[in-house]
């Protein structure tokens, strides 16, 4: 009997788990405390805290996690991972900042223990409730976002977001006005330490959809009823001829451009808009209307939701 040939070249799966990503060390990477300070006086210096405490006022019961630490963790998660999902954030507060840290951001010096799910998820549950108090502080129209509501009652609530009533206007004027300090506060920023020299002023704007991980409406099999989308302002974006529509939102981007030589650099802006989901799935669970008539950037919704870009 014949001896078996040596193999040329190991296993399959062997080859796949020497290219797989692993983490040099098994301890919890630790994020320095000048990160931290940096995105703490970036929050700091727009000036949205003190609009949202005063729209806040006092709360009776425990202060709980404070919201300014939750939008720094925020900003972190997306410098670190490039995401702004709680859950990211969480991890990075809990596990990731240093004692020092913690207390600067109002949190416990003492992190949760890893090893104790039950603090795990009580410490989680107190991070979200954080970040709950901000979202229906400044929602015009608060309801149960994770029911699928007849559709003309939908209709009626979105309206909050383009009426004239008093409260309403209110409120997305501050919520405009919180949005609009977080995105000029890095571009003073910048201008103020000289990145802007080379810059001659030229701008590219270009709109692109922002798909939504909620279902369009539909009709209800059993009764006819249309039964609208938990994303009540969301609606059907059409691009310029490319594919069937998506049902999400649009973005506007305002990149910074250069159309003819200018000396030296300038930073650009690049926005990202990323989604916890796989797009190709989300298309073949989706079905888009028929007629998807433009050859523009649309977005068609029932009712237009604020500019807050």
């Amino acid at each position: 009997m014949s001896a078996a040939k040596p193999r040329a070249w190991p296993p399959r799966t062997t080859r796949a788990r020497a290219t797989r990503p692993r983490p040099p060390t098994k301890q919890t990477p630790q994020i320095p405390d000048a990160v931290t300070s940096h995105y703490a006086r970036l929050l700091d210096d727009s000036g949205i805290m003190p609009l949202i405490d005063v729209e806040l006022g006092p709360r009776a019961g425990p202060a709980g996690v404070p919201i300014r630490a939750v939008l720094v963790c925020l900003m972190v998660s997306i410098h670190y991972s490039g995401k702004a999902t709680l859950a990211e954030a969480w991890r990075l507060a809990a596990f990731c900042l240093s004692p020092t840290a913690r207390e600067h951001l109002g949190l416990d010096a003492d992190r949760p223990p890893a090893d104790d799910p039950h603090a795990c998820l009580a410490d989680n549950r107190r991070f979200y409730r954080a970040f709950d108090r901000l979202t229906s502080l400044l929602d015009p129209a608060r309801h149960n976002r994770r029911t699928r509501l007849p559709q003309a009652q939908a209709d009626l609530l979105a309206t909050a977001w383009q009426d004239d009533d008093p409260d309403h206007a209110r409120k997305r004027d501050l919520l405009q006005d919180l949005v609009t300090a977080l995105v000029l506060t890095p571009a003073r920023w910048s201008k103020g330490r000289g990145y802007l020299a080379g810059f001659g002023g030229d701008v590219g704007i270009d709109t692109t959809a922002a798909p939504v991980f909620a279902r369009p409406p539909r009709t209800r099999r059993s009764t006819g009823e249309l039964i609208a989308s938990t994303e009540i302002t969301a609606g059907w974006h059409h691009s310029a001829g490319n594919g069937p529509p998506e049902y999400g939102y649009s973005a506007t981007l305002t990149v910074a451009a250069r159309t003819r030589s200018v000396p030296g650099s300038f930073p650009q802006l690049a926005l990202g808009l990323v989604l916890d989901h796989f797009l190709d799935q989300w298309r073949h669970t989706h079905q888009p209307p028929d007629d998807p008539d433009t050859s523009a950037d649309i977005l068609q919704i029932p009712t237009e939701r604020p500019d807050v870009r």
